[in-house]
């Protein structure tokens, strides 16, 4: 059976490859209607409508008398939001089959698109009368796009809930399902709703990926990894669920586990740039720094451009203290992608390092005008102003970090500071206010101020403040 599978998928890529080259050169000629139906399953299986919308009109001008086209071109048309003309396509395609579902079902679903919900519902009652088992999903379908459209997102999930337990082989209907379940929050409920589902039918892949995904909002991440991890198991080509499972064992910290199955994924689908990042990155999280410089070096020669992969070098180097080198690779992500802060910050630290601090308090500033919403650039560059006994600066910049956010990170700070000009009793209150803020990040302190570890008067504040935990 599996050889069937790939013989037709690579059939598949070879028609597509040659309608492609074929389209370029502008002379596509005659397909059989087989053919164009198949391309255009690939397209919209792909979410790629524009290209999907190139080869109906192709498929239109050969056969002009196929319903069939025109309603899968009105479908497209709904996917990319140009819900006026879908419904023109739509009313030729009634000319040619008046009495066609579908054609209804597409109404509908444009008409909720515009806002005129008493006419959706109108189209959808006429529907339901005579309606067979599968044409209830489909009407179910509908009916949960008008909930989404009125964002009625309880009912949204209420109808879609209906729809996969008459059919849970409804990719649509699945898909949905669990996007109506985020919107509605309704976790527990979906949860609940797709453990029923593979009570019948065990093997379901989307029904495991989306229990995956619900266990994951209610915060049972070992049963979240379960089952993502059977979603892939029975459909070895479902690479959503080989990333998302990879991403929760990363939140529970089980970085072994989540590079095996980025390994497994580049192997299935790679060679590709942005697992082999994701691999490089849980090798640095594994401290094996060289393997993990190999693999980023491997993103890096398949797209010169991949900013993550030279961020992450420079990450590497650093670790390894070879600054020299990651201030190279931290110059080049920033080149290519100048919006994220951490890049800044990799950069201002190597320059620390070498003693470039004219250099070092630039990059400080970029990173915490790039993030000024995250106290962690703002402490960094303050811890990095008082330690240069810059204390006046240090002032100045936790004073406009004040404007921006709010962290006990930076009360730690600020009372070191006042520690530092010899306020001690401003310190003390400060302390106190970030110790209740936050007791685990009171470290902070002795880091910059070593001294601290034998003042009496903070050490016992601490103390009092550890035992109240």
């Amino acid at each position: 059976h599996m050889e069937n599978k790939i013989k037709r998928d690579l059939a598949l890529i070879n028609l597509v490859s040659d309608f492609e080259s074929k389209f370029e050169l502008g002379e596509v000629g005659y397909l059989e209607e087989r053919v164009y139906f198949q391309l255009l399953e690939f397209y919209e299986d792909e979410y790629l409508f524009e290209k999907a919308l190139e080869v109906v009109d192709y498929a239109i001008e050969q056969f002009k008398y196929r319903s069939e086209f025109y309603i899968i071109k009105s479908r497209l048309l709904l996917n990319c939001s140009k819900t006026d003309e879908s419904l023109k396509t739509l009313s030729i395609a009634e000319s040619m089959a008046p009495f066609e579902r579908e054609i209804s079902l597409l109404k509908a679903r444009a008409m909720a698109i515009k806002k005129q919900f008493a006419t959706a519902r109108d189209i959808l009652d006429d529907l339901w009368i005579g309606a067979t088992q599968s044409d209830t999903v489909e009407i179910l379908l509908a009916e949960s796009y008008i909930h989404e459209h009125m964002k009625d997102y309880n009912e949204m999930y209420n109808a879609l809930s209906k729809a996969v337990l008459v059919d849970s082989k409804n990719e649509e209907a699945m898909e949905r399902v669990w996007i109506s379940a985020e919107l509605s929050r309704r976790y527990e409920d979906s949860v609940e709703l797709h453990k029923s589902i593979i009570d019948q039918d065990p093997y379901n892949y989307q029904a495991w990926y989306n229990l995956g995904h619900g266990y994951n909002c209610t915060w049972e991440y070992e049963k979240a990894i379960e089952a993502l991890e059977y979603s892939y198991i029975i459909n070895p080509d479902f690479e959503s669920a080989y990333l998302d499972c990879a991403d929760t064992c990363l939140q529970i910290r089980d970085y072994q586990k989540a590079l095996d199955i980025y390994i497994e994924a580049n192997n299935r689908f790679g060679p590709n740039d942005e697992l082999m990042v994701s691999i490089a990155h849980c090798y640095i999280f594994l401290k094996k720094i060289g393997i993990a410089k190999q693999w980023l070096l491997k993103a890096i020669k398949l797209d010169a451009y991949n900013d993550e992969a030279l961020f992450l070098l420079g990450e590497c180097y650093s670790i390894e203290k070879v600054w020299y080198n990651a201030i190279n690779a931290y110059h080049k992500a920033i080149q290519i992608e100048n919006r994220r802060e951490e890049y800044y910050l990799g950069l201002a630290k190597a320059f620390c390092a070498v003693e470039d601090y004219k250099k070092a308090i630039y990059n400080f500033q970029m990173a915490t005008e790039t993030g000024p919403e995250d106290t962690l650039y703002w402490k960094e560059y303050i811890c990095f102003l008082v330690k240069m006994a810059l204390y006046d600066d240090a002032i100045q910049v936790l004073e406009e970090a004040e404007d921006h956010t709010y962290g006990a990170d930076l009360i730690y700070c600020k009372a070191v500071i006042s520690y530092l000009l010899k306020d001690k009793e401003e310190c003390m209150v400060l302390l106190e206010e970030a110790l209740l803020e936050n007791y685990e990040q009171h470290t902070i302190i002795f880091d910059l101020a070593p001294e601290l570890k034998i003042d009496k008067e903070i050490i016992s504040m601490i103390k009092y403040f550890a035992d109240s935990e």
